[in-house]
């Protein structure tokens, strides 16, 4: 019986010491890549609200690197949308567009590279979406 105990135990111990590495190893072995969670307006999105206070948002799933900004552009029938960036906090990138968006016109917002404050690069890239404004 005391065997089985003694087998017992170590076999526990195996579990115990397999679980503390795997998940010491997520940690120490480097994060995630960074990808965007979600933006705003959403892809698809249609009679966007064009006027007032409007901005693209892009929310990131890691802290990312405030002085990469410049890889994201935004356009309408091939022309670019000039603006100004806004880090929120880490994870939100905000742009404001210097110009009122024309009624009615499809936009494309194209995110071509940016890393993380760990300089890992975000996955899934280029990533675009697409949105349109109202009247």
């Amino acid at each position: 019986m005391r065997k089985l105990y003694v087998v017992l135990f170590l076999f526990s111990l195996i579990i115990f010491i397999g679980c503390a590495a795997v998940q010491d190893g997520g940690r120490a072995a480097g994060k995630k890549a960074p990808y965007i969670v979600f933006t705003v307006p959403a892809n698809g999105q249609t009679k966007v609200q064009r006027s007032g206070n409007f901005y693209v948002e892009i929310y990131f799933s890691a802290e990312m690197d405030p002085t990469t900004k410049d890889f994201f552009m935004m356009t309408a029938r091939g022309r670019r949308v000039e603006g100004r960036f806004f880090w929120l906090n880490g994870h939100t990138l905000q742009f404001r567009p210097d110009v009122l968006l024309e009624p009615n016109t499809s936009y494309e917002c194209r995110i071509t590279d940016g890393y993380s404050i760990y300089k890992e690069r975000l996955r899934d890239i280029p990533f675009f979406w697409l949105f349109t404004t109202g009247p």
